[in-house]
C-alpha cells in the first residue's frame, strides 16, 4: 500500500522513472533475485516435433545488440538441464544441440541467458518441445533452413492449386514433370467423400503429396469453398471427420485452413482456435494459411499456423520483384521461426488482372521469391490442358523450374554456413547456398532487359563455376563472378570448393557409360539411357541429389502399382560369346513408403490394390536376368551373365532395369564389366 502511494504521489514528477527503478532494485533485493527480461531473446524449436532423431535442436535469437557480447545459456525441462552454451553469438541465431533421451510428450523448455558485466540481468525465453511417435507419413517443419521433413528427408514443395473434382489424369500429367504437391480447391461434402478419397489414393500411387483444402470447415476464403446454411457446430463436427479419414494418408503432406484471413477481416483468435483443434486431432502435419497484402499482417496470426504463404499476383500492373520483395520480407520477419511459401501468379485475363504472366515473368518471380527464401512454391491456378494458364509454354517453365528446384533442394534447405555473394546491379539479384563443401551462387533479373552481372563472392579468389542448367562453365578470378543475364532470366553456378580426389586405378573397365548417373545435362533426368513406358502412366524416373551412394545423384525409381513398372535401358554396351560379365548395381528403398507398410484393416482405400514385395529385376539383354529385394540401407547387388558361345562373336547389347513392385528405390553406381 505504501508503495501504492508513493507512485500516485510522483505520476505526474519527472523523477518517476528513476523512483520505480530504485524501487524494482530494492524488491530484487530483498527477494535476493535477478532482475528477469522476457521479451529481449526468444527460443524456439527447430523441427515442429521430434520422433525418429537421435538428437534436437533450439534456435535462440539473439537481439542485434548483443551478438557480439559474451552470454551464457542453460536451457531447462524442469528439473533437468537439456544444454547449456557459452561465448559470443556473432549472429543472430544461436543453435543450441542436445541429445534426445525423452519419452513422447509435450516438454516445456525454459532458457535462461545471462549477460556478462550487465549487472545480474537475466534473460529468459520458453518455449515447447514435442515429442511423438514416429508414423510413416509425418511431416515436419524445419524452422532452420525453412523446409520439410519427408520421408525422412529433405523436401522442398513445388506444385500447385487446381479445381474440383480433380480430373483424374491431372496427378499423372504434372508429376513425370517434376512437380511433388497438388491442392485442389473443395467443399468437405459428405457425399462427395469419394472423390477425395479417389484423388488422395492416386497421389499416393505415383508420389505426389496433398496440401489438403480444410477452407470450408475451418478458416474460410479460397475458390468456391463456401457452404451455406452450416452452422459452426457442424463445421466443427465435419473438420475433425475430415482429418480422422486423412490423417494416416500417405499423400498428406499438410492442413491449409485459411486463404487470405487478414482481406477477409477473419481474427486470428478464430484461427487459433481452429489450429489448436487441428492439432489436438493430427500433431503430426503442418498446418498452413494464405496471406493477401498487407503481406506483414500475417505477424499477427503465428499462434495459427506453421506454414506462412502469400500470394502477391503483380501482372501486369506492378513489377515482378514485387514478388521477391514480399518474399523477403516474410523471411526476415519469420526467420529460423516459420517456413515461408511463395503463390506466384498463373493464371489471367479477368478481374483486375488483364493477362497472365509471360513466361520469362513467371520464371523471374519464382526464382526471386527462392532467392529470397522462400522453400515452397504453389501456383494459382493450375487446370489441364490449357485452361490454367492458357499459355503451354508458360506451365512448361514451370515445370523446367520444378526439375531444376529438385536438383538443388539440398543446397536450398542447407543448413551450412554460406559465402556471402553481392551483386554491382540492383536489378540482378543474388543468394548462395552452401552444401557438402560445394556453394552455390543463384542469380535473378528483375527487369525485362538483358543485364550485365558482375557477382563478388567473399572468401573465393578463383574457382571455375559450372552453369547447371546450361552446360557450360565460367571462370571465377579475384573472387568476380561474370555472366550475362536474360530478359527476366535466372540463373544457377555450382562451384566445388573440395579438393579433388584422385581417381581409384581398377583392373576392370565399367562397359556402362554414365554409371553414377552424374552426367547432367538436362536436370533430373539421366542421360545415357532410354526409358520405356509400362502400363501406368504416372511411374517416374528422376535423378535425386538428396540420396546417393556416390557422387551427388541417385536414380530414384516409383511404380505405382505392381505389374506397371517402366523399365531403363542403358545405353549400349559391347560384349562376346562365351564371355562371362559380372553386373553390380548399388541400391536402397524405403519400406515406409510401400502399399504393405500402410494398409491395415483400418484404411480400407488401398486394400483392393494389388500388391507384392518390392524386387527389382536387373536384365542383360535376353541373356539373363537376376532379381532382388532392396533394403532400407545401401548395398551392393551382384549377378553374373554369360554369353551363349554359340551365337555372334562379338555385338552389342543393353543392360535393363526394372522394378515390377509398387514403391520406391534408389540406385547409383551401375557397373558391367568382363569377368576375368
Amino acid at each position: 500500500m505504501k508503495l501504492i502511494r508513493i507512485f500516485k504521489i510522483v505520476r505526474h514528477n519527472k523523477i518517476l522513472p528513476l523512483i520505480l527503478s530504485v524501487v524494482t532494485i530494492f524488491i530484487c533485493q530483498i527477494n535476493f533475485c535477478q532482475t528477469i527480461d522476457s521479451n529481449t531473446f526468444s527460443i524456439n524449436s527447430r523441427l515442429s516435433f521430434y520422433s525418429f532423431e537421435s538428437n534436437g535442436e533450439f534456435l535462440l535469437h539473439v537481439p542485434p545488440g548483443l551478438v557480439h557480447t559474451d552470454i551464457s545459456i542453460m536451457v531447462k525441462s524442469g528439473a533437468d538441464t537439456l544444454v547449456t552454451w557459452n561465448g559470443k553469438p556473432g549472429k543472430d541465431i544461436i543453435r543450441l544441440m542436445f541429445p534426445l533421451n525423452l519419452k513422447p510428450s509435450v516438454y516445456n523448455a525454459d532458457a535462461r541467458i545471462s549477460v556478462v558485466n550487465n549487472h545480474g540481468l537475466v534473460y529468459k525465453s520458453s518455449t515447447k518441445l514435442v515429442i511423438l511417435p514416429h508414423k510413416s507419413n509425418e511431416v515436419k517443419t524445419d524452422n532452420l533452413t525453412g523446409g520439410l521433413i519427408v520421408n525422412k528427408m529433405p523436401f522442398f514443395p513445388f506444385g500447385f492449386y487446381c479445381y474440383s473434382p480433380v480430373n483424374q489424369t491431372l496427378p499423372e500429367e504434372e508429376v513425370v514433370k517434376g512437380f511433388n504437391v497438388i491442392s485442389p480447391y473443395q467443399k468437405i461434402n459428405p457425399e462427395t467423400i469419394n472423390e477425395r478419397k479417389a484423388y488422395m489414393d492416386r497421389c499416393a500411387e505415383i508420389g505426389m503429396k496433398v496440401h489438403y483444402n480444410l477452407l470450408s470447415v475451418s478458416g474460410g476464403g479460397g475458390v468456391g469453398s463456401k457452404i451455406d446454411g452450416l452452422s459452426d457446430e457442424e463445421k466443427r463436427k465435419r473438420l475433425i471427420s475430415e482429418i480422422a479419414e486423412f490423417r494416416d494418408h500417405p499423400a498428406l503432406l499438410c492442413w491449409y485452413i485459411s486463404d487470405e484471413p487478414n482481406g477477409n477481416k477473419i481474427p486470428h483468435e478464430k484461427l487459433e482456435e481452429i489450429y489448436r483443434i487441428v492439432k489436438e486431432n493430427d500433431p503430426w502435419h503442418p498446418v498452413s494459411i494464405v496471406f493477401t497484402a498487407p503481406f506483414i499482417a500475417s505477424k499477427k496470426y503465428t499462434d495459427a499456423l506453421d506454414i506462412v504463404m502469400a500470394d502477391p499476383y503483380p501482372i501486369p500492373d506492378l513489377p515482378v520483384n514485387k514478388v521477391g520483395d514480399v518474399s523477403g520480407q516474410l523471411k526476415t520477419e519469420f526467420n529460423g521461426r516459420k517456413p515461408v511459401w511463395i503463390v506466384p501468379q498463373a493464371f489471367g485475363g479477368g478481374e483486375i488482372w488483364s493477362r497472365e504472366p509471360t513466361q520469362q515473368e513467371i520464371r523471374s518471380m519464382t526464382w526471386l521469391a527462392i532467392i529470397r527464401g522462400a522453400t515452397g512454391i504453389q501456383y494459382f491456378v493450375r487446370q489441364g490442358l490449357n485452361y490454367f494458364p492458357k499459355s503451354a509454354a508458360t506451365w512448361s517453365e514451370c515445370g523446367r523450374m520444378a526439375m531444376e528446384v529438385a536438383e538443388l533442394t539440398p543446397w536450398l534447405l542447407s543448413d551450412e554456413e554460406t559465402l556471402h555473394v553481392e551483386s554491382n546491379s540492383d536489378n540482378i539479384i543474388v543468394s548462395s547456398r552452401m552444401h557438402n563443401g560445394q556453394l552455390i551462387v543463384m542469380a535473378a533479373n528483375r527487369i525485362n532487359e538483358p543485364t550485365r552481372a558482375i557477382i563478388r563472392i567473399n572468401g573465393l579468389n578463383k574457382g571455375i563455376a559450372k552453369l547447371i542448367f546450361e552446360n557450360r562453365s565460367l571462370a571465377v578470378n579475384s573472387g568476380i563472378l561474370t555472366d550475362q543475364l536474360a530478359p527476366f532470366g535466372s540463373q544457377v553456378y555450382l562451384i566445388n570448393l573440395n579438393t579433388e580426389k584422385p581417381a581409384t586405378a581398377s583392373s576392370n573397365v565399367n562397359l556402362i557409360k554414365d554409371p553414377g548417373f552424374e552426367d547432367i545435362y538436362s536436370p533430373g533426368i539421366p542421360s545415357a539411357c532410354y526409358a520405356r513406358p509400362g502400363n501406368d502412366r504416372g511411374a517416374t524416373y528422376f535423378l535425386d541429389t538428396r540420396e546417393y551412394f556416390e557422387g551427388n545423384h541417385s536414380l530414384r525409381i516409383r511404380t505405382p502399382e505392381s505389374d506397371k513398372s517402366l523399365a531403363i535401358r542403358f545405353f549400349p554396351i559391347p560384349v562376346k560369346a562365351g564371355t562371362s560379365y559380372i553386373i553390380s548395381i548399388w541400391a536402397k528403398s524405403d519400406p515406409e513408403q510401400s502399399y504393405l507398410s500402410v494398409t491395415n484393416q483400418k484404411n480400407d482405400r488401398l486394400l483392393e490394390k494389388k500388391t507384392m514385395s518390392q524386387y527389382v529385376e536387373i536384365l542383360l539383354g535376353e541373356f539373363g536376368r537376376a532379381r532382388f529385394i532392396p533394403d532400407k540401407e545401401w548395398k551392393r547387388y551382384v549377378t553374373f551373365v554369360t554369353i551363349p558361345a554359340d551365337t555372334i562373336a562379338s555385338f552389342k547389347t543393353n543392360l535393363i532395369l526394372k522394378m515390377p513392385g509398387q514403391g520406391v528405390a534408389w540406385f547409383d553406381e551401375v557397373k558391367v564389366f568382363e569377368e576375368k
